[in-house]
C-alpha cells in the first residue's frame, strides 16, 4: 500500500466507516472488508482483507457472503491500518452506524479511537423513528430499517454499500434535526418539509397523472379525492397560509404518518 498517495492536503469534512468482519465479537473477530467513504462518497478505501488468527467464519459467512477463498491472497487488515490512520487524521469526525463495534474493532487493532470524535446515526435515529423500549427510552434500530425509513435502498452487509447507506442516513438525519421546529405548521410554499424524499415522489407522480381532483378549496380549507387504487379524502386546514393541520383516510395516514396522498394535493394546490 503506497501511503505517499495521501496528501496532506486532503482534508475531509467527514468519513464514513464499516467493517465486513469473521463474528460479532468486537474484541476477538478480525475484519474481512473495510470501507471508507467521504461526504461526497468518494471512495477512500474498499479492500477485501484475510484474517490471520481465523480460518474459518461459516455464520458471518452466510451473512455478508465473504469466503475464506474470497480472500486467500488479499493482504490482511494490518496492511491498510497506517492509510486509515492518516484518513482520520485529516477529517474533522467519523461515522460509523452503530459505532461501539467498529471502535471496538479499530482498538482490538492497536489504533487509539480516543484521539478521534465519532458520529452514530444510529443513536441519532433512534428517537426520530421513536420506537420505545420496554426499559423506556428509545429502542436502536438496523441501518436497513433506517434507509428504508428515508427511502433509501441497498444491499446490506457489504462494507461499501453499508457506508453510503450510513452517509445517505446521516444527511437526512442532520436535515430532519435542521428543519424539525418548522415541520409542524410550515407554510404552504415549504410544505414538502413535512415528508420524506421518497413520499414526495410518489405524490408528485400522482399529480403528473392528473389522480388529484380539488372538491373545494379556499383560503382556510382544502377538501380533495386522490385516485390511486383506491380513492383517498385528502382535508387540508390553512390558517395565515401555513399548514394548521393535514389529514388523509388512507391507511398509511392512519399510522400517523403523512402519505403520498397529501403530497399529491399539495402539488395540485401549488401549481
Amino acid at each position: 500500500v503506497n501511503f505517499e498517495t495521501w496528501s496532506v492536503g486532503m482534508k475531509n469534512k467527514y468519513v464514513v466507516l464499516d467493517f465486513e468482519t469473521t463474528g460479532i465479537n468486537k474484541y476477538y473477530d478480525e475484519v474481512v472488508q473495510v470501507a471508507i467513504i467521504n461526504q461526497n462518497e468518494e471512495i477512500l478505501i474498499n479492500e477485501l482483507c484475510k484474517p490471520k488468527h481465523h480460518f474459518t467464519w461459516v455464520n458471518a459467512q452466510k451473512i455478508h457472503g465473504i469466503s475464506p477463498a474470497v480472500v486467500k491472497d488479499k493482504p490482511s487488515f494490518e496492511s491498510y491500518i497506517e492509510m486509515i490512520k492518516n484518513i482520520f487524521d485529516s477529517c474533522d469526525f467519523i461515522v460509523c452506524y452503530n459505532v461501539a463495534f467498529e471502535q471496538g474493532i479499530l482498538k482490538n487493532y492497536g489504533i487509539n479511537i480516543d484521539k478521534y470524535k465519532f458520529r452514530d446515526p444510529m443513536k441519532e435515529f433512534a428517537p426520530i423513528y421513536g420506537e420505545v423500549g420496554y426499559r423506556g427510552g428509545y429502542k436502536w434500530q438496523s441501518l436497513s430499517t433506517c434507509a428504508k425509513y428515508f427511502g433509501y435502498n441497498f444491499k446490506a452487509h457489504d462494507a461499501l454499500e453499508d457506508v453510503k447507506a450510513t452517509r445517505f442516513c446521516f444527511e437526512q438525519i442532520k436535515l430532519f434535526n435542521i428543519n424539525k421546529e418548522s415541520m409542524s405548521q410550515p407554510y404552504l410554499d415549504r410544505w414538502k418539509l413535512l415528508f420524506k424524499t421518497w413520499i414526495i415522489e410518489r405524490g408528485m407522480k400522482y399529480y403528473e397523472d392528473g389522480k388529484v381532483e380539488l372538491i373545494y378549496k379556499n383560503d382556510e380549507r382544502v377538501v380533495a379525492s386522490v385516485d390511486g387504487n383506491t380513492k383517498y379524502m385528502v382535508l387540508i386546514e390553512i390558517d395565515k397560509n401555513k399548514i394548521k393541520k393535514i389529514a388523509c383516510d388512507c391507511p398509511h395516514a392512519s399510522k400517523g404518518s403523512n402519505c403520498k396522498h397529501m403530497a399529491a394535493v399539495l402539488f395540485k394546490i401549488n401549481e
